[in-house]
């Protein structure tokens, strides 16, 4: 299979997931095409930055296909793999920052990377929420473990996975109340390259079902100025793991990347305040204290490897 196939599916993943914002939410997006300086290919960066009454506040998805002739030093000694080695790497990544904080903030990404005879798919999806329901979150869960099923995937394993690396160990909490998270499924998996791109790009297409009944559903709800207050609060922990732990951005930037695409993924506003603890009682503190660590939404994780997951500190790697 040549990596171009790859790029044309990615693509069409891309252009599903922006016919839906742009029918859903009635805001076109801004399109940036742009080229790979340090390489061949380039990319198409889709923004939404919306005005006060729109639904986005702030939202990426972007495509990018690149060629370069070496690896950035950290990326070959982590991979083993001579610096000097050409590579490619191709992948449709998103995050959705919405206005109303009864909608989580979402993310999404999947990714094809080739270097020498080295080559591997990766990808996940994670969800933020400010305001939400146990029910709401198990629904998103069971939706993420139809499509692992469908491609003979490990749900229990990627679900793990994602709660180990959507940690901020600075923090002692988790990012989110999760998702799937897998890296380097290559042909020691026991699938084909087609069979492992057929999975991502399932995944891709189910985004519009995984989030619409959050984004159509709430978008409109009326909220207080108090609530959006703690999801500005609440969205400096999704700033502080972007630049600090990721390693997406990590590797965008030290491959010399299109920076203003890498850093889309930053929301418009966010607020730091100092030693803040929600009032006992409020809904902000059943939200902290319930949704941000490890759970077993769906009753399917055996118990040592879910205490293990909640307690692993170590992000898993993007």
């Amino acid at each position: 299979m040549d990596v171009s196939e790859i790029e044309s599916a990615f693509k069409e993943v891309q252009d599903h997931i922006c016919k839906y914002f742009v029918e859903t939410a009635g805001v076109e997006y801004l399109e940036d095409v742009w080229a790979y300086e340090k390489g061949e290919g380039g990319g198409r960066t889709r923004v939404w930055e919306g005005a006060e009454d729109d639904a986005l506040e702030k939202a990426g998805v972007n495509f990018s296909g690149i060629l370069g002739a070496s690896l950035p030093q950290s990326a070959s000694m982590a991979l083993k793999i001579a610096p000097d080695t050409p590579f490619r790497a191709t992948g449709v990544s998103l995050v959705i920052h919405p206005r109303n904080p009864t909608v989580p903030t979402i993310h999404m990404n999947i990714r094809y990377f080739e270097c020498g005879d080295v080559w591997w798919f990766g990808g996940g999806i994670d969800l933020t929420p400010y305001y939400i329901s146990e029910e709401q979150v198990v629904a998103f869960h069971r939706g993420l473990k139809a499509v692992c099923e469908r491609h003979a995937q490990d749900y229990v394993a990627f679900k793990q996975w994602c709660d180990r690396y959507f940690y901020l160990k600075h923090r002692n909490e988790a990012r989110g109340v999760g998702g799937i998270f897998y890296d380097h499924l290559d042909p020691s998996s026991g699938k084909s390259k087609q069979q492992l791109l057929d999975f991502s790009t399932d995944l891709g297409h189910s985004f519009v079902d995984l989030y619409r009944p959050f984004f159509d559903h709430h978008r409109t709800w009326p909220y207080t100025e108090a609530q959006r207050e703690f999801q500005l609060y609440r969205r400096s922990r999704y700033v502080e793991f972007n630049l600090l732990f990721d390693r997406g951005t990590k590797f965008g930037i030290d491959s010399n990347g299109r920076t203003e695409s890498i850093l889309m993924s930053m929301p418009a506003v966010a607020k730091w305040r100092y030693n803040h603890v929600p009032e006992q009682g409020s809904a902000e503190e059943e939200f902290v204290s319930k949704f941000l660590h490890a759970r077993d939404w769906l009753g399917v994780e055996d118990a040592s490897e879910s205490d293990a997951a909640a307690t692993t500190q170590q992000p898993g790697g993007s």
